[in-house]
């Protein structure tokens, strides 16, 4: 690590180049993805996601409450209201029950909710089946904030995270799976939310 550091250091690049290149085909490669953007941190992955999916001021985007800050603050960042749900106790994930509640609670409101942030938590995978229904019934965009859960496997897939969500978001911060001493990702199958997702970082 600390040769590919100097490296590094020693080459015409350093935040981005050849090895940011490099990086993001070895994700696309790990987690089965068309499409992954380093970028500086999860939180910034988060902030990219919200952005590429067209969320914007008085919107309305769901997550739990029992996780980093980002996934709230990626959607006040746009002016969009975050909307809190549980977790269910035994998997540290979002309620699915609950969820389902909150979603209909608000489409009786004429409040629609434009996404749904999931955080798979210390290595604990939502039940991803359910939520894509969900998301196909209330018509919401998906991110699966999967900072803590790179290599954790669904229904025996280590490649789960984008065959369910339209985003996942990864963070390499030191008390993550694996470093890059601060960064994160973003990862799609979604040609246009990459592109959107590109330029802006």
């Amino acid at each position: 690590d600390i040769k590919s550091v100097i490296t590094t250091l020693k080459s015409n690049f350093l935040t981005q180049g050849p090895k940011v290149l490099e990086f993001e085909k070895q994700l696309n490669s790990l987690c089965g993805t068309k499409y992954a953007c380093a970028v500086s941190s999860g939180t910034a992955a988060l902030h990219l996601a919200i952005i590429s999916l067209g969320i914007k001021k008085n919107d309305y985007v769901i997550t739990t409450p029992m996780t980093f800050l980002a996934s709230a603050n990626s959607t006040v960042y746009v002016g969009a209201k975050p909307v809190f749900v549980d977790i269910d106790e035994k998997n540290y994930c979002i309620d699915i029950k609950k969820l389902e509640k909150k979603l209909l609670e608000h489409k009786k409101k004429n409040k629609r909710i434009k996404a749904v942030i999931v955080t798979d938590y210390a290595g604990h995978v939502a039940d991803w089946n359910k939520i894509r229904k969900l998301a196909k019934k209330y018509k919401f965009f998906t991110i699966n904030d999967n900072c803590h859960a790179l290599g954790a496997k669904y229904k025996k897939d280590k490649k789960y995270a984008c065959k369910y969500a339209d985003i996942a978001t990864q963070s390499f911060h030191p008390v993550k799976v694996i470093t890059t001493g601060e960064g994160g990702a973003v990862l799609t199958n979604h040609k246009k939310f990459f592109e959107k997702i590109n330029i802006l970082r």
